[in-house]
């Protein structure tokens, strides 16, 4: 109680100052729909912005420094994703590991360890990995950021399977049912070598289905509208928003 007492008074702290107009122009230029949004919502991700920024651990690997432009980058980003939600700022994740470019993990099937390049890792209770150089490359249907904060999301309830926590048990059970049956004609559509709207990583398990769909939803909100429309009205229960108002 007294933990959450003083971080509520260090974030208004923080807010009652006036942001400069640096950053406003940084930010501004970090999320492609930003001028095209209410000013309630622009203040909203301001705040979002400097909390998040605040409160995270930002750390360069393999030489990089990591200055406030790369922060504001990432910290836009899951604004983004924090439209339609009140006073959580990802509040799990306490470190941002950024490095240059692809970084390399050892891992095993058991039998052979192999190395294979990565653009970001999401531990759970652990920090947000991510690639700076594919951090800055955002497409349609393609948001590192998102990506790896998808897959933190997914991971509050202790297991990243591609269920995240929802706020009741009705909008639980869709999820689980929808996001079910759309992986499964998913896979289905990989396994025939027929395209696919979102991109086939989705394809390794649910959980990374979830990662790719949130990317979607974010970046390309009336595409995934249009090819997956039961899966796009559950993630509009999922992030409280719906990006095609933006």
């Amino acid at each position: 109680m007294i933990f959450r007492w003083w971080r509520q008074r260090r974030r208004r702290k923080l807010l009652a100052q006036m942001p400069d107009s640096n950053f406003i122009t940084l930010l501004s230029t970090s999320i492609r729909t930003y001028a095209d949004w209410p000013q309630k919502r622009q203040q909203k991700a301001q705040q979002d912005v400097r909390v998040f920024i605040a409160e995270k651990n930002w750390e360069g690997c393999n030489g990089l420094q990591v200055n406030e432009q790369m922060k504001v980058v990432v910290a836009a980003q899951a604004a983004m994703m924090l439209t339609g939600v009140q006073d959580y700022y990802f509040d799990g994740v306490e470190t941002i590991l950024l490095y240059p470019s692809s970084f390399r993990r050892k891992s095993s099937n058991g039998l052979i360890v192999s190395e294979k390049p990565l653009i970001g890792e999401a531990w759970h209770r652990g920090p947000i990995v991510l690639s700076w150089r594919d951090v800055e490359i955002i497409t349609p249907g393609r948001n590192v950021v998102v990506h790896e904060l998808a897959h933190h999301l997914d991971g509050l309830d202790g297991d990243i399977s591609g269920s995240p926590i929802l706020g009741t048990s009705e909008q639980q059970e869709r999820w689980d049912a929808v996001s079910k049956a759309e992986y499964t004609t998913f896979r289905d559509r990989l396994d025939h070598d027929r395209s696919t709207f979102l991109d086939p990583y989705g394809g390794t398990n649910q959980a990374e289905f979830f990662a790719v769909a949130s990317e979607a939803f974010f970046e390309d909100p009336h595409g995934l509208r249009f090819h997956h429309p039961r899966l796009f009205f559950c993630l509009t229960e999922v992030y409280q928003a719906d990006p095609t108002d933006w």
